[in-house]
């Protein structure tokens, strides 16, 4: 009998394939571990939590997405695979964006201005990042 986490993960599997990402053994079954922590995690998702979540410690999850393994995955490919495996293959898609706020002094920063934070509900001087 199929479950409802099997199902997503054989899901997520076919999406990985069809990204044509090559992963290993063990970064692929890492990566749909995270997937799942991230629909149980509650609050806050970093490596700790992970670490605290599931069934590998914090410094398996962080060697798992360093800069270069990271860089191995084409996570736009993947998304896109995910999304017309649920949305079909023709019409119109969205992207949203949600571009975060940084606190930051100074008057030399490239790029520093005004921006609209969230948190603070109101306009605040700092970075703008995507």
């Amino acid at each position: 009998m199929n479950t409802g986490l099997d199902q997503y993960m054989d899901i997520f599997k076919d999406a990985v394939e069809d990204s044509a990402a090559k992963l290993t053994k063990s970064f692929e079954k890492i990566l749909i571990e995270v997937i799942i922590l991230f629909m149980v995690i509650p609050r806050k998702i970093n490596f700790t939590q992970m670490g605290r979540y599931g069934s590998h410690v914090e410094q398996t999850y962080r060697n798992a997405f360093g800069l270069k393994k990271s860089k191995s995955i084409d996570w736009l490919k993947l998304n896109v695979s995910l999304a017309k495996r649920f949305f079909g293959k023709q019409g119109r898609w969205a992207i949203a964006i949600d571009p975060s706020y940084i606190s930051k002094a100074g008057k030399k920063t490239p790029h520093i201005g005004r921006f609209w934070s969230g948190c603070a509900q109101s306009v605040k001087h700092g970075l703008e990042i995507m």
